[in-house]
């Protein structure tokens, strides 16, 4: 038997959507920041995106209590649009499947850019550590005018440092 869905189940969809294309819009400026090393923008942006995925995990919760009405199932686990499509048929089978794809479509992508964004931090990080342990490195095996020239001092002498290396 057939059943037609419940309209509040395609807003639900369509606040996903919404909800989704905004992240991905978060995401970009992200990549942008960090390129740019714009710690402002990247505070406000993470903060801004963590409430982002808090509503977004919201809308899915009420979508999985709204199916969960409709089919009289109990479910624990996110919505499966191909169940729901499979329990209609027409116009708004048709609509459901291609819902089903977008949204598949646009978690990838968020999937992917961040993916992306989180492994660009990774890299830069790695790359700041190099520099830096080089610069302090380079500080402290630089000659300081103690001792006679080419002449290495031994292990655990005191010589002034001009990088402190306590953490």
């Amino acid at each position: 038997m057939r059943h037609k869905i419940p309209a509040n189940i395609f807003d639900l969809l369509e606040q996903e959507f919404t909800l989704s294309r905004e992240l991905l819009v978060m995401l970009d400026r992200e990549q942008q920041a960090i390129v740019n090393m714009d710690m402002r923008e990247l505070v406000g942006l993470s903060r801004r995106k963590a409430e982002q995925i808090a509503t977004l995990k919201e809308v899915d919760e009420q979508l999985r209590r709204s199916v969960e009405e409709f089919t009289g199932k109990p479910s624990e686990n996110a919505v499966r649009l191909s169940d729901l499509a499979a329990m209609t048929d027409g116009e708004e089978k048709k609509t459901l499947e291609k819902q089903r794809r977008e949204l598949v479509a646009l978690r990838q992508d968020i999937a992917a850019k961040s993916v992306i964004n989180y492994n660009f931090v990774e890299d830069t990080k790695r790359h700041l550590h190099d520099a830096i342990s080089l610069i302090t490195r380079a500080a402290g095996e630089e000659q300081t005018g103690y001792g006679k020239p080419g002449h290495q001092q031994r292990p655990g002498a005191s010589r002034p440092s001009l990088i402190s290396r306590e953490v």
